[in-house]
């Protein structure tokens, strides 16, 4: 009887946890995730303190050039103070609208936790800050082509803004 009950609370368990409305491309998380959003990478490099800051980006990302797809990409970023200076503590990056297969968003992080002088989000100031840099490649099989852009975000909120003219366009060969 014990058993069975026992049996019956982790059934009962494993149901509860379960995540729907979640496309995942990339690591898990625990964090459900809405249906129109696709997680593409998720990464933690340092432990969330008690009082993080949080961040976002949201941006579109044109992907060929004579034909082109629009693909809407959401960049969220946490940080704390470690190490002497603010650090991005972990980095999010989401594939808006409905889950499509025809798109690929593979994204590539590298975290430099050394201060230096970084830039403010809307100022011309600098102060001391962490930084993580990203590689972002938004692949679209519609149009056979991919963008790749290359960016920083610092531990102060500070992002490079994604534009189609900052790095060209390549159409992949087939």
């Amino acid at each position: 009887m014990k058993k069975s009950l026992l049996g019956l609370a982790v059934l009962a368990a494993l149901v509860s946890c379960r995540e729907s409305n979640t496309s995942v491309k990339s690591a898990p998380s625990a964090e459900p995730i809405a249906a129109t959003k696709t997680l593409c990478f998720d990464t933690t490099y340092a432990t969330v303190a008690q009082q993080p800051r949080t961040y976002s980006y949201t941006t579109d990302i044109v992907v060929g050039t004579t034909k082109t797809v629009t693909v809407p990409v959401q960049i969220d970023w946490t940080t704390v103070a470690d190490g002497g200076c603010p650090q991005v503590a972990s980095v999010r990056v989401y594939q808006l609208g409905a889950a499509d297969l025809r798109t690929n968003v593979v994204v590539k992080t590298l975290r430099d936790a050394a201060c230096k002088p970084g830039p403010l989000p809307n100022s011309a100031q600098r102060a001391t800050t962490g930084a993580v840099y990203v590689n972002l490649t938004c692949q679209a099989k519609a149009v056979r082509s991919f963008s790749s852009f290359r960016f920083m975000l610092n531990g102060l909120g500070y992002h490079d803004t994604l534009e189609p003219t900052l790095t060209p366009t390549t159409t992949s060969a087939r």
